[in-house]
């Protein structure tokens, strides 16, 4: 089993009070109504900052390089107010534990310092499952180091071609709140960027609009997984 994927979590907790209204205004049991408190009030917090949270997650499985595990193929790193579990638990392989997150503090952020305080937590929830697994700590802590250099920008070249003298790429830029794909074209000592869309800043929702770069008569296709066009570009000198 191979460790290679990396996630930040906002875990649901329970609201007393908004749960015994529920109860108190409808013919919910308890579990029922703290359904529908997830529902309502948490669902779409927890979404949003997962989302936010994949500009940092996704450069850092890009990053680290795969190790062999007894059992570990995931960690998730619940970021809480408070700790209400300590253990390190393991399910099918995904090992789970919390830190502390001041969710407070991390609003009124900059972009820059969310990404710092959204790595530091990931980081601080990895090392502990690193030392129950004996995994070297240096291997995050590397990964780290390249994101410092990088400056926090999460920023990838995902294919590119060469077609004549020209050099065709797609560049992928992972923000906190959404993922730009671009054209790069590189022509002598000149190189210009192209705004291909903007989409959701999950995997789930840019990935599949990265299928394979087709070259046909004077056009250069970007085509989805499905094979549909996504973007084409001429290529005619």
């Amino acid at each position: 089993m191979k460790l290679q994927y990396f996630e930040l979590d906002k875990p649901y907790m329970e609201n007393q009070q908004r749960i015994e209204e529920l109860m108190d205004s409808t013919t919910l049991t308890y579990e029922e109504a703290r359904i529908k408190d997830y529902r309502q009030n948490w669902k779409d917090l927890r979404r949003a900052f997962i989302y936010e949270s994949k500009c940092m997650t996704s450069m850092v499985e890009r990053l680290f390089k795969p190790v062999v595990t007894k059992d570990c193929w995931k960690i998730i790193v619940e970021c809480v107010d408070t700790i209400s579990n300590p253990a390190i638990m393991n399910l099918l392989g995904v090992y789970t534990v919390q830190v502390l997150f001041d969710f407070s503090s991390y609003k009124t952020l900059s972009p820059l310092e969310q990404k710092k305080l959204l790595l530091e937590a990931l980081v601080k929830g990895v090392k502990r499952v690193f030392q129950e697994l004996s995994i070297p700590c240096s291997l995050i802590e590397d990964v780290v180091n390249e994101i410092e250099k990088n400056d926090y920008e999460n920023s990838w070249e995902w294919k590119r071609k060469k077609i004549q003298s020209t050099i065709y790429s797609i560049q992928v830029e992972h923000q906190l709140y959404k993922v730009d794909l671009f054209w790069k074209i590189e022509h002598k000592d000149k190189s210009i960027r192209q705004l291909i869309q903007s989409c959701p800043a999950h995997e789930m929702d840019y990935g599949v609009k990265l299928g394979k770069l087709e070259a046909k008569g004077n056009f250069l296709y970007l085509l989805d997984k499905q094979n549909e066009i996504v973007s084409k570009i001429s290529v005619s000198e």
